[in-house]
């Protein structure tokens, strides 16, 4: 039986409780001292697993968007047509700003926001990299559902893919700054019915 090494179980935990709190403080602004309240460990236990602040803070932010993998999986592999497949995305990403499993918002935006400008490269790139990802995957499920006749086929998923990810991380912004649904359900409904009536094959 695979078992978990008392070291890894251990880095493990500051790892999960570390990305919480560094997602609503700052992956690089949260304090140590904070960082030791919410792990239960001591510095030099932290650091006997990091060799400094910044790894933690990459780590951390891996582990956030971890989080939003899998919550984005489970909205959609019930789903079997592209076009609903999209839309579950658009649903469950637009409550990434208020998610009570993911304090602090949007992850991606809170460390671009916070990397942009020039405490860590490293943070910078980490978060491009995760909305890549994303937009790939959108640029998938957009080409898929071209594939199978869902979309119509002079859509650029490229563009698309971008244009989506832009419109709810705006929403997501505004939700964080007004503190009002307003915004992120007005950019929902915007996008579902963009998908269904100008997008869709009818």
């Amino acid at each position: 039986m695979f078992t978990i090494k008392k070291g890894e179980k251990s880095k493990k935990h500051i790892i999960e409780q570390s990305a919480m709190l560094m997602n609503q403080h700052g992956f690089l602004a949260t304090p140590l001292s904070e960082i030791v309240e919410a792990t239960g460990m001591q510095k030099g236990g932290i650091y006997n697993h990091f060799k400094d602040k910044e790894e933690l803070a990459l780590l951390a932010f891996d582990q956030c968007c971890s989080v939003i993998q899998q919550y984005i999986e489970d909205a959609l592999h019930l789903k079997t047509s592209g076009t609903d497949r999209i839309i579950a995305f658009i649903e469950v990403y637009s409550t990434f700003g208020e998610n009570p499993t993911i304090p602090g918002g949007c992850p991606i935006m809170n460390a671009s926001i916070e990397a942009d400008d020039g405490q860590s490269a490293k943070l910078l790139e980490r978060a491009q990299s995760a909305m890549q990802h994303l937009i790939h995957f959108l640029k998938d499920e957009i080409t898929g559902g071209i594939a199978n006749k869902e979309l119509r086929p002079d859509i650029d998923p490229q563009k698309t893919a971008t244009l989506i990810m832009s419109t709810i991380e705006g929403g997501i912004l505004l939700n964080k700054l007004f503190n009002d649904r307003f915004h992120i359900t007005t950019v929902q409904n915007h996008l579902k019915d963009y998908i269904k009536n100008e997008l869709s094959i009818n």
